[in-house]
């Protein structure tokens, strides 16, 4: 019996995925505003990668994010330790394709806001766990730096959420449409 179901990494989807990289990398290299320890809010650097898991999935979406993130971290990473590093660079990252969870929404607009807030809220996650892995041993216990890691990671996501979400509603809509076509 042969196996007759599709890879979904053709080559149109690795190049797609390539551009979509190289799209939030330049991105991200335009920041509005930077914090001192790391996080800056940028045009919607995230925008193309959640595109990308909006288009194609969840599983492709996470896989292409963790590989972003590997490059954010090659490209100016703060590296504390291995746990707080993976936490902020490929896990965090990834956490991007979860935008692919709401791609069989049937009203595009709605699915759209949805894959942003949720991606964004998994980075979130993540980069508040890798503050904890870090800032515990350098403030005043547990709580502080739950307090600490919760605002900072917030100060920046969360204007980056409401970025990716306007600008998402603006255009995603038709680029989801068309790239759909040649998919």
């Amino acid at each position: 019996m042969t196996n007759t179901k599709k890879s979904i990494w053709n080559t149109k989807t690795l190049a797609l995925g390539a551009m979509c990289i190289a799209l939030s990398s330049v991105l991200s290299l335009i920041k509005l505003f930077e914090l001192p320890n790391g996080g800056s809010v940028t045009p919607a650097s995230m925008l193309p990668m959640m595109l990308f898991a909006y288009i194609y999935g969840t599983v492709p979406g996470l896989l292409l994010g963790a590989v972003y993130g590997f490059l954010q971290f090659l490209f100016g990473g703060w590296f504390l330790s291995l746990p707080q590093m993976l936490m902020d660079y490929p896990i965090a990252f990834a956490m991007i394709g979860l935008a692919g969870l709401f791609n069989k929404n049937p009203n595009e607009k709605l699915g759209l806001t949805l894959g942003v807030i949720v991606a964004s809220v998994g980075r979130f996650i993540a980069a508040v766990v890798a503050g904890l892995i870090f800032w515990a041993d350098l403030t005043n216990g547990l709580w502080a730096a739950v307090v600490y890691s919760l605002g900072y990671n917030g100060s920046y996501m969360g204007i980056e959420c409401v970025i990716c979400v306007v600008i998402a509603l603006a255009i995603g809509p038709r680029l989801v449409k068309e790239i759909r076509k040649i998919k």
